[in-house]
């Protein structure tokens, strides 16, 4: 069976995306099958793909005609010198991070979307494709999968991390199924997203969430704690130079003043230090988080 081993990482048991049938390994590691419905993923330098054959084909599409388009811009050297310093200021997080960490210090953990974030290196990292420009060099992906057809057996799971990923796809209530399906009884979830905060696709931008509603999809869960995770003054941060920025169609207008005020405002971001403390700060926060266990 075709089983990741790298580091201290713990041992998969990958399933087909789409018949959630065992994958066998080619004896040359090269490619992972599915011998119920036939289908093959490649595996390149280590890394499988693991995208549902069902899915593939609008995936491609959709990734290549983002990074066709966007890339270029995003991955210039003097764009990205201009673009301001994060708007969200998240008083709690040491704090709650640690307490996320401390839940999910064994077993097989999964960060979903995880780009180069690192929470651990017993932590499988799975993004739907590897990051480019300035963020391939620090890349770890363990896999290539669509959150929406996870790679996984149900019950399989000890605790899923889901960062800053759900407003991305294609169908987020799929995604928050997928994620109940996969952990174990007893296992750990833990999601942040966004409430007030501007459209950023990549690809795809479709989804916000309040609080209320964030709970609501998580309800097969129990909850350890939720909230803001990212301010009121983050979210003034994060949308006045979108907003400002509107008043112009053209592109280099637009992102003059959005980087601009970008600049001019972040140090605003700091007053949710006093703000956090607040029981009203969830009504006009830029993110919220939910951190549960599986009931």
């Amino acid at each position: 069976m075709p089983q990741i081993t790298q580091n201290s990482k713990p041992k998969i048991d990958w399933v087909c995306p789409d018949c959630r049938k065992v994958l066998t390994a080619q004896s040359n590691g090269e490619q992972l099958n599915c011998l119920a419905c036939q289908a093959v993923f490649p595996v390149v330098e280590g890394v499988p793909k693991l995208w549902p054959p069902s899915r593939a084909a609008a995936l491609e599409a959709s990734v290549a005609g983002f990074r066709e388009i966007r890339a270029p811009v995003r991955e210039h050297p003097l764009f990205r010198a201009l673009l301001p310093p994060d708007p969200i200021c998240d008083p709690d997080s040491f704090r709650r991070e640690s307490s996320v960490k401390n839940c999910m210090s064994s077993g097989l953990v999964l960060n979903l979307g995880s780009k180069t974030a690192q929470w651990g290196s017993h932590v499988i990292n799975l993004d739907l494709v590897m990051p480019l420009g300035k963020n391939a060099a620090t890349a770890n992906v363990d896999v290539l999968a669509d959150i929406e057809r996870l790679p996984l057996a149900d019950a399989s799971v000890d605790g899923i991390i889901c960062t800053s990923v759900l407003e991305h796809v294609a169908n987020a209530p799929e995604c928050m199924q997928e994620i109940s399906r996969i952990i174990k009884p007893g296992g750990h979830v833990y999601i942040t997203v966004p409430f007030i905060f501007p459209t950023h696709p990549d690809p795809l931008d479709r989804w916000r969430w309040t609080l209320d509603g964030l709970r609501h999809s998580m309800r097969a869960f129990e909850e350890l704690g939720a909230g803001a995770c990212g301010g009121p003054f983050s979210a003034y941060v994060s949308i006045t130079p979108t907003l400002m920025g509107s008043l112009f169609s053209n592109f280099y207008l637009f992102n003059i003043v959005r980087c601009t005020l970008g600049w001019a405002l972040w140090p605003v971001k700091f007053l949710d230090h006093l703000a956090w403390r607040s029981d009203k700060a969830y009504m006009v926060s830029a993110n919220c988080y939910y951190f549960g266990r599986k009931r």
